[in-house]
């Protein structure tokens, strides 16, 4: 979209919701938005919510949107508005909102109106069923096409290409003077059945040849996928030891440590909650790994005492339970299978689905926006 389609889509949507416009510049357009706008694109949603639970009267927002490429003058309180700016997302998202599903009536204009109007006779209007549709061919690749179609529904009739002739004519919200509706024949669900006839009909008329490369590539892939993981798990074999036992690697220090914890000798003891040099000094050649998942366990009562008088002189529990050791779990009783990694054959299931989703042909079907239409002119056959 360029400016001039940006400023001109911008201005039927003020004036669908009938919005005031206090400024129209040729460079810029300033208006006062209505309440349902402001809750969409104003950006207050604690302002409204605020004057919802208060029940006062709101005061709208004004805004004023630049539309001219280059820099907004100084004096000139505005903001830049282009197409990929987030004020257009934000009302291309109010539009969707509101404009998703319509009624419109057609009004005629010239010979037509003058002779309905001079004769009182009233004019029936044929109920038309419009229905947008976005089409994808998805692969690898990406193809989307885009089918209007319109369902008389007075008498059973399926035209395509119906939105350019809508362009065609003078809509509105409401019903014109001198003119009724004719009565539908066709309920709604026997028009989308029709509606889902046709779409089948469209796109069985294409091409199919990109599907049938696409199921070529994805077995390429998927052949690649599985020779690469066949390697893998040769490999594996190889490296495995011969018990094939999954064991964690241990040094020397930590066999050490499980097999003797570190406990202070029997004629040694702590003083004032302090650590002999014995004590450091096994420390500092078998460090403690911690483990908090069972509580502290003491050799006797006259250390749960010196572990309060530890904690009164200011020191750590952490620096004392390292000093006599601490409870651990072994490692049978650990639950490691969320630390477990994958294994070959999940790893391959997974990027096979991954390949499947990315290849595999197939063709979706999305409705853009559909209407209800109450029109005196006919599409052309």
């Amino acid at each position: 979209m360029n400016q001039t389609e940006v400023r001109t889509f911008i201005e039927q949507y003020f004036q669908a919701f009938q919005s005031h416009i206090v400024e129209n510049h040729p460079d810029y357009l300033t208006v006062k938005l209505p309440v349902e706008v402001d809750k969409d694109i104003g950006n207050r949603p604690f302002y409204w919510t605020w004057v919802e639970k208060m029940n006062i009267a709101p005061q709208p927002l004004s805004l004023t949107l630049y539309f001219k490429p280059g820099e907004i003058p100084k004096d000139l309180r505005a903001e830049s508005v282009h197409f990929g700016a987030k004020r257009l997302q934000q009302i291309f998202g109010s539009t969707m909102k509101y404009g998703k599903y319509v009624c419109m009536y057609e009004h005629a204009k010239g010979i037509i109106q003058r002779s309905t109007l001079s004769t009182r006779r009233s004019t029936g209007l044929t109920p038309w069923l419009v229905l947008n549709y976005k089409i994808s061919f998805i692969c690898d690749k990406k193809r989307d096409l885009f089918l209007s179609l319109g369902i008389n529904l007075h008498q059973p009739r399926v035209v395509r290409e119906f939105y350019p002739f809508l362009q065609l004519l003078h809509l509105s919200p409401s019903i014109p003077d001198y003119f009724y509706t004719n009565e539908r024949r066709v309920t709604l669900s026997d028009a989308a059945q029709l509606a889902h006839a046709e779409v089948n009909r469209f796109i069985n008329e294409h091409d199919h040849d990109w599907a049938e490369e696409a199921k070529v590539r994805l077995q390429e892939e998927l052949e690649i996928l599985e020779e690469y993981y066949k390697h893998q798990e040769q490999t594996e074999k190889t490296e495995d030891p011969p018990d094939n036992e999954e064991q964690l690697p241990q040094s020397d220090n930590d066999q050490t440590i499980h097999d003797q914890p570190l406990q202070p000798k029997s004629n040694e003891r702590i003083k004032d909650g302090l650590p002999t040099l014995h004590q450091k000094n096994q420390l500092i050649e078998n460090p403690v790994s911690l483990s908090m998942s069972a509580p502290p366990t003491y050799l006797n009562e006259e250390q749960a005492e010196t572990v309060q008088e530890h904690m009164n002189r200011g020191g750590r529990i952490l620096d004392f339970l390292r000093m006599n050791g601490i409870a651990e779990t072994s490692k049978e009783e650990i639950n490691q299978a969320e630390w477990k990694a994958s294994s070959l054959e999940e790893e391959y299931q997974r990027r096979r689905e991954e390949l499947c989703w990315q290849y595999e042909p197939r063709v979706e079907v999305k409705v853009i926006n559909a209407g209800l239409f109450y029109l005196f002119n006919l599409p052309p056959v």
